[in-house]
C-alpha cells in the first residue's frame, strides 16, 4: 500500500500556504488484491465535476489538502452484534455486560474505513485548528467533540467532493471484528491478548500513542482496541433482539438528558475491559476529553 511520507519540519506557515491551498483530490488504487474485485480504478476525480464520484470495492488511498490517507475495504456481510455470557452461544464473551445484549444478527453493506484514527496533521490541514491537548502532528487528534468531528467531515467532503461520514455503531463493530474474516471471534480487535493490539492503562504510560505501533486486525485496521475512544454516528440506545440491516441507531431521544452519542474502542486511560470489540460507552456530543478521537468511513459505490 502506498505510504505518504510527511515532512513536519517545514512549519505551519508552509502548511497553510501550501497544503491548505490545494483544493484537489485524487483517488489511487492500493496494491492489495481483494477477493471480490480484480478491477483497478485509476481515474482521477476533481471536485466540482458533474458526475458521481466512484468509491471502489478495494483498499484505496484518497488525498485531501495535499495529504493522503488510507481507507480499508470492508466487504458486505452479516454478523452477530453484541455479546453474551451464555457459554457456547454466538457472541460469547465472559466479560459481556447488560449493555451489550441481547445479541442480534446485523447485515451491513460494503464500505471503506480509515485504517488509523484521524491524525492531528490531517485534522489541522482540513479544519485549520487542532483541539488536541498533546499537540504533536504525528499523533491522532484527540480532545475532539462529536460536533467538531462532524465539522471536520463536512470540510473534508467539501474539499474532496466525496461523502465521508462517521461509522455507525454496527459498522464499527463489524470492522473491529474483522469484517467477517478470520479474527471475528477475538475479544479484542485482532487478538485475544489486548497488549498486542491496544494501548491501555496497562501499557500506555498515561499518554496517547502514534498509529501503527501495535498489531492491526485482519483487515489492516490499527487501534480499534485502545489508544483513543472513537465516536460513532448513532444516538445511544438499548439493543433489541431482532435481525437488522444497516441499522442507524435509535431516533433522537426526546429527553435532552438522554441525547448521547455512542463511543467505541476504549482508550489508553482505561483497562482492557473497555477495549473489547463489543464494549459500549456514550457521551454528550459536546464532550471533549483527552482520550477521545475518531475515524471515518465511506460507502462503496453500488
Amino acid at each position: 500500500m502506498e505510504k505518504l511520507e510527511l515532512s513536519l519540519n517545514k512549519g505551519l506557515g508552509y502548511l497553510f500556504a501550501g497544503l491548505l491551498a490545494l483544493a484537489c483530490v485524487s483517488l489511487v488504487s492500493c496494491e492489495r488484491e481483494e477477493p471480490t474485485s480484480n478491477n483497478v480504478d485509476t481515474t482521477i476525480y476533481h471536485p466540482g465535476e458533474q458526475h458521481t464520484l466512484h468509491v471502489p470495492a478495494h483498499d484505496t488511498v484518497f488525498e485531501a489538502a495535499g495529504i493522503r490517507f488510507n481507507m480499508i475495504y470492508v466487504p458486505a456481510g452479516t454478523f452477530t452484534m453484541g455479546a453474551t455470557t451464555a457459554v457456547g452461544a454466538p457472541g460469547y464473551d465472559p466479560d459481556a455486560d447488560a449493555l451489550e445484549s441481547p445479541t442480534h444478527l446485523v447485515h451491513v453493506d460494503a464500505f471503506l474505513i480509515a485504517d488509523v484514527e484521524v491524525s492531528q496533521f490531517l485534522f489541522l490541514a482540513v479544519t485549520g485548528f487542532n483541539p488536541s491537548q498533546q499537540s504533536d502532528l504525528t499523533l491522532p487528534v484527540h480532545n475532539v467533540s462529536f460536533d467538531n468531528a462532524l465539522r471536520f467531515i463536512d470540510s473534508l467532503n467539501k474539499i474532496t467532493g466525496y461523502s465521508f461520514r462517521l461509522p455507525t455503531e454496527a459498522e464499527w463493530e463489524y470492522a473491529a471484528k474483522g469484517g467477517g474474516l478470520a479474527d471475528s471471534n477475538y475479544y479484542f480487535s485482532g487478538s485475544n491478548n489486548p497488549d498486542r493490539v491496544g494501548w491501555s492503562v496497562n501499557n500506555a504510560g498515561g499518554t496517547v500513542h502514534g498509529s501503527q505501533m501495535l498489531q492491526p486486525n485482519v483487515l489492516g485496521l490499527y487501534d480499534m482496541s485502545g489508544n483513543l475512544k472513537e465516536w460513532c454516528s448513532d444516538w445511544y440506545g438499548l439493543y433489541t433482539s431482532g435481525s437488522q440491516s444497516n441499522p442507524q441507531g435509535p431516533e433522537r431521544p426526546a429527553n435532552a438528558n438522554l441525547r448521547k452519542r455512542v463511543i467505541r474502542g476504549g482508550s489508553y486511560l482505561q483497562s482492557p475491559y473497555y477495549q473489547r470489540n463489543t464494549a459500549r460507552d456514550f457521551l454528550f456530543g459536546s464532550s471533549e476529553t483527552k482520550d477521545i478521537g475518531f475515524r471515518f468511513v465511506i460507502p462503496v459505490s453500488k
